[in-house]
């Protein structure tokens, strides 16, 4: 079949039977669409927090010793090198007249405790009648992230403690923290249903520090004033 005669064929399919030309033998099949291959959705990560069994014991503990030890095996306090130095005060008491309650164990040195026996003793409270404890029970820093759940298990603390008043001792200021220290005042507020009052750390009124004079008299003439539970002498 000559070029010529196709040309002419197709023109008269044409002209006969509008636009659509109708050809003999096998319809070739239309090249089936493809569709890109979507690349599967790439699975995001679940980050799961693991919790220790023991993690939970303190929230049931029935009485103070309990308490501790269930303190004691939570991963706050048994990772790293905390737990060689996890101390619970000796002068744990129940229903005490005040509840004297520092940072860590490295604000009360021997020589803060000196300061603190002789605050006391010119308040005329005898020391061996309130209960002492701390926020973080080890001399290592608790991370940021760590001081929701101290806080949480300080009010556990002094549910079970149940004393009359509470007396914070700030943590003393650093430059290396970036959190703003804790305001000293002597005026009442509540803290855990007790009547709670903030003093400066012990540590701030060494006499090697330079202004500790005048935290010192701030202390006597405003803070403890103000607080109106001590005669002051």
């Amino acid at each position: 079949m000559n070029a010529d005669f196709v040309k002419t064929y197709l023109l008269a399919q044409s002209e006969m039977g509008g636009s659509e030309v109708v050809l003999q033998g096998q319809p070739r099949r239309a090249a089936l669409a493809t569709t890109p291959t979507q690349p599967a959705p790439t699975a995001v990560p679940v980050v799961t927090t693991t919790v220790a069994p023991t993690d939970s014991l303190w929230k049931n503990a029935a009485n103070i010793n309990d308490f501790y030890e269930a303190l004691r095996q939570h991963s706050i306090y048994s990772k790293s090198m905390r737990s060689l130095s996890f101390l619970v005060p000796n002068e744990i008491k129940m229903n005490a007249a005040y509840l004297l309650l520092f940072h860590s164990p490295q604000e009360l040195t021997v020589e803060s405790r000196g300061i603190l026996e002789r605050l006391f003793k010119k308040l005329g409270v005898d020391l061996k009648t309130c209960a002492i404890s701390f926020f973080f029970k080890c001399d290592e820093t608790a991370m940021p992230r760590e001081k929701l759940v101290l806080k949480e298990m300080l009010f556990k603390e002094i549910e079970l403690l149940s004393p009359q008043k509470i007396i914070f001792f700030r943590e003393v200021p650093s430059s290396e923290k970036i959190e703003k220290p804790a305001k000293a005042d002597g005026n009442p507020t509540t803290f855990a249903g007790k009547p709670a009052i903030t003093l400066y750390s012990l540590l701030e009124m060494l006499p090697s520090k330079a202004d500790y004079k005048e935290k010192m008299l701030e202390m006597w003439n405003q803070l403890l004033p103000s607080s109106g539970w001590f005669t002051i002498f």
